[in-house]
């Protein structure tokens, strides 16, 4: 999607599950940080895309250290998936930019503010009128939005393939930016009169990056408490089969 306020937003419709059925356009959208939209955004949000309902995944300081731009007639959620982050690791060690990434996304669906907050959002999908889109979104809207879209797009029977598709392509769209903050870190480390190692580059690299290493992390936090995806959703998330059903004729299309 082209908003000039926000690089990784993207409607999902167009995507074919593993039964022919297809995501229907204007109708589930993910999304990076919403606090940067101008007027026309929020008018091609709202009168194109016909966003409904606004899911902030994001903590409540980066809630309000960048709160959502306030679109008419659109529900805002808040729906935290992490109560707060902690402190960062030291960059400086190889490998701790991955190993955080992936204990964000074990905890993600092990702890119970992360399931509340998916659960919330599923709660919004299977309320939201006819014809209506529920947008979701965290701050960079690849590990929190790239979650609950992996969840949304497993409960429409989408396999592990194509859901690596729509996740790893963050990386596309979110290429600029994460240049530009590479810079903005390697200046801060500097400043402080750190050095800039090749392995802190690595690490702030591994951060800012999407990866199979670590969507697969949350998979296997999914199968090591739950068995399979499908009892995730039913007792992780407590989505029945006749709500599995619902969102399935939702937002798909009939199988050809």
């Amino acid at each position: 999607m082209k908003l000039q306020g926000a690089s990784n937003a993207r409607d999902l419709g167009g995507y074919v599950n593993q039964h022919g059925q297809k995501i229907k356009v204007h109708r589930l959208i993910r999304a990076n940080s919403l606090s940067h939209l101008t007027k026309a955004d929020q008018t091609k949000l709202v009168k194109t895309y016909h966003v409904a309902t606004d899911v902030d995944l994001r903590t409540t300081t980066e809630q309000k250290q960048s709160p959502d731009v306030h679109m008419a007639g659109v529900k805002l959620v808040k729906a935290n998936v992490f109560k707060s982050f902690g402190a960062f690791p030291d960059f400086s060690k190889k490998g701790a930019g991955a190993k955080m990434m992936e204990k964000s996304y074990h905890d993600a669906v092990t702890t119970a503010q992360g399931r509340k907050a998916y659960k919330s959002l599923f709660h919004q999908l299977l309320i939201n009128p006819k014809g209506k889109a529920v947008l979701w979104h965290c701050s960079a809207g690849k590990d929190r939005a790239g979650m609950g879209t992996a969840l949304v797009l497993s409960a429409l029977k989408f396999d592990k393939k194509a859901i690596a598709q729509d996740y790893l392509k963050s990386n596309t769209y979110l290429a600029q930016t994460n240049k530009e903050n590479l810079q903005k870190m390697e200046a801060g480390w500097k400043a402080q009169g750190k050095e800039v190692t090749p392995i802190v580059v690595e690490n702030f690299k591994a951060q800012n990056a999407v990866k199979m290493a670590y969507l697969n992390t949350m998979y296997k936090a999914i199968d090591a408490k739950y068995g399979n995806m499908d009892n995730f959703l039913h007792k992780g998330l407590g989505l029945s089969n006749t709500q599995l059903k619902q969102l399935q004729a939702n937002y798909l299309t009939s199988a050809k």
